[in-house]
């Protein structure tokens, strides 16, 4: 008994591990503001389209200059991509300090802009440890002075909000006029990657060779596919530039993209022996697994490690290191480090076919045959065909890391769990997670469901909690996935009915049907199912 009290409490510790570190750190979530345009300001209505997102990227740049730390507009991005909310001032108070609690930040600053004859700004901002929000800092100015007006309000929020500096490098970066920075910001913001383009190239013609505007084009035309382009833009960014790592990490990936892999490598090299990371190391593992790893050169499997190793919990450096072993045919590491991925992930479809095959391949039928069935459910990069499962392993299912210094947006807050006792640990925070739902602390009650399907990632309950969170917090898409999972665990009504009412909020109104007949057939005179059906309209 006292040695499983012992393993209990290690696990515990393990598992709020992260949760400490992340206390430690501070970090300022600034969100776009709130924009009011008078009819009679300069450029008309129209402001309002670049106002907000310029507000938060000159508050972001003004603190980072004072040593205070921010979440990067790529780490922004992310994280709400992510948690599939917008990016927008609409949200309330609560979600924004939400998001910014799953997001790692310590301070939420958000606030309002009115533009008339002038340009009034408020700031305010929330202490997430203390629960406080601190007085507003408000300034006024001509549109013209817009640059000058944010320095002012930075300084006053980092005075009223106690944020402490650490020891900042000087910019290397030129001001732009506010013509360049208005395109910048629109080239940012712009609903289409021909209207994003469009922008900033105007940018910069008017800032040649800004590196801000070098590498969102290199953005934009990426996500065109024009790679060439993307490469002359990256490349055009200076060595000495304090953006000169994340453009050479560019330039390395538009080669990867144009097959001229040696010169990738070469890049990321480089990159390398300067200095490492999780994405580069994922990068040079890529590269091998598509050239073929020359004799006596590292193998892709060593880079994935690599990239393990520095962020364990980054799902598609898992992938990528299990897949890589099944690729040269070592399919206990493969197993392995496929099922870590699935701890984190069990909606991995793709993961669920590479394991299928490896265990196909080694004559574990009946597993590879429940791989394949969940596979089945969660959909997967190729459509997975009927009939038996096949030993052969598809290619091209590697995952490239295209940030270079923004840690992934979903991230389980989890430790390696200690092996002995796991099943009670997990009941453990499945109590605790019920709990947490019946006093109404979502967060916290994601949290420890997302630990006990780490633990125990094929138990159906976990999903099915897990799944009712997300729906209610909005996120439909990953509501339905653990809603799939748990289905797949323990086919039951319940699964059905909750899958079935996910899929009709996503608008898949067959599916839902679907899903609430099979859920009659399991239990005919289930009352949820019947009322889904009323509610589908059939």
């Amino acid at each position: 008994m006292a040695r499983r009290v012992l393993t209990f409490l290690i696990a515990i510790v393990l598992l709020a591990a992260p949760r400490a570190a992340l206390a430690q750190s501070s970090r300022v979530l600034v969100m776009p503001f709130a924009v009011e345009v008078s009819p009679d300001a300069p450029g008309g209505a129209g402001t309002a389209f670049w106002l907000g997102e310029a507000s938060a990227l000159l508050l972001e740049e003004q603190l980072a200059r004072r040593g205070i730390g921010t979440l990067t507009r790529d780490e922004r991005v992310a994280g709400f991509d992510r948690l599939q909310l917008p990016m927008s001032p609409a949200l309330t108070r609560a979600t924004m300090i939400r998001a910014a609690e799953l997001m790692g930040a310590s301070h939420v600053l958000f606030g309002d802009v009115r533009l008339g004859q002038t340009l009034g700004v408020r700031a305010r901002v929330v202490d997430l440890a203390a629960g406080q929000e601190r007085l507003p800092a408000s300034d006024s100015a001509p549109l013209a002075e817009i640059f000058t007006l944010f320095r002012r309000v930075a300084d006053r929020v980092a005075e009223t909000a106690a944020l402490r500096p650490l020891p900042a490098s000087p910019s290397d970066l030129s001001p732009l006029s506010l013509e360049a920075f208005e395109n910048y910001v629109k080239g940012l913001v712009a609903a289409t990657p021909a209207a994003q383009q469009r922008f900033l190239e105007t940018a910069l013609r008017l800032a040649p060779g800004d590196p801000r505007v070098l590498l969102a084009l290199w953005n934009v035309y990426t996500v065109q596919e024009l790679h060439e382009k993307a490469l002359a833009v990256a490349n055009a960014v200076p060595a000495t530039s304090s953006f000169g790592r994340k453009a050479r990490f560019g330039v390395a990936l538009s080669l990867v993209a144009l097959k001229r892999l040696d010169g990738a490598y070469q890049e990321l090299s480089t990159l390398a022996a300067q200095r490492g990371s999780a994405a580069i190391a994922n990068a040079l593992g890529i590269v091998q697994l598509r050239r073929g790893a020359p004799a006596g050169s590292t193998p892709a499997s060593a880079y994935f490690k690599r990239a393990v190793d520095q962020e364990s919990d980054n799902t598609a450096y898992l992938f990528n290191l299990g897949y890589a072993f099944a690729l040269a045919g070592n399919a206990t590491e493969a197993l392995a480090w496929l099922r870590e991925a699935v701890r984190f992930d069990a909606a991995d479809g793709d993961a669920h076919v590479v394991m299928s095959a490896v265990l196909a391949a080694n004559g574990r039928q009946a597993e590879a045959q429940r791989e394949l069935e969940l596979a089945r459910v969660l959909g997967a990069t190729e459509p997975v065909a009927a009939g038996p499962p096949s030993p052969r392993i598809p290619r091209n299912l590697e995952r490239l890391i295209d940030q270079l210094d923004v840690k992934p947006s979903r991230a389980v807050a989890a430790a390696a769990p200690a092996q002995r006792d796991q099943q009670e640990t997990a009941a453990f925070l499945l109590a605790r997670a019920k709990t947490l739902i019946a006093q109404k602390d979502d967060r916290r009650a994601m949290a420890e469901l997302r630990r006990a399907i780490y633990l125990a990632p094929y138990q159906d309950e976990p999903h099915l909690l897990l799944g009712q969170l997300y729906r209610r917090a909005g996120q439909v898409s990953d509501a339905i996935d653990e809603f799939k999972v748990a289905v797949w665990a323990r086919e039951s009504a319940e699964a059905h009915v909750a899958l079935g009412e996910a899929l009709f909020d996503a608008g898949e109104k067959e599916a839902a049907r679907k899903a609430a007949d099979r859920a009659l057939v399991l239990s005919p005179g289930s009352a949820a199912a019947r009322a889904l059906l009323e509610r589908i309209g059939g």
